[in-house]
């Protein structure tokens, strides 16, 4: 994927979290994306890779990673930018991570 596509991808993602203190930093080449100063998850070609932190009500399509998994990250398909739930998932990933409770 070309530097400039990528870009305007994590543009995309961004413009979707925009009422979240949300940012991305170029990282081991992809986006390290940020909420609230926590680092929640990666940007890279078309998908979010949320750090997993049991949040239960994600589309069962969405893969989940399972015990025997080294990275436990919930990758998210571009196709879900729009997802209605995908702003809550990751201010709610960003509180976990910060040790706060989260209303369901």
């Amino acid at each position: 994927m070309a530097f400039e596509e990528e870009e305007a991808l994590v543009r995309e993602w961004l413009d979707r979290l925009k009422d979240l203190d949300v940012e991305a930093k170029m990282m081991f080449g992809c986006y390290c994306l940020y909420c609230d100063g926590q680092a929640v998850g990666w940007i890279h070609d078309s998908v979010l890779s949320l750090r997993e932190v049991g949040l239960d009500y994600l589309p069962d399509d969405i893969k989940r990673p399972g015990k025997q998994d080294k990275i436990h990250e919930t990758v998210i398909p571009f196709d879900y930018v729009d997802a209605e739930w995908l702003p809550r998932a990751v201010q709610d990933t960003a509180d976990i991570r910060k040790g706060k409770q989260i209303h369901k």
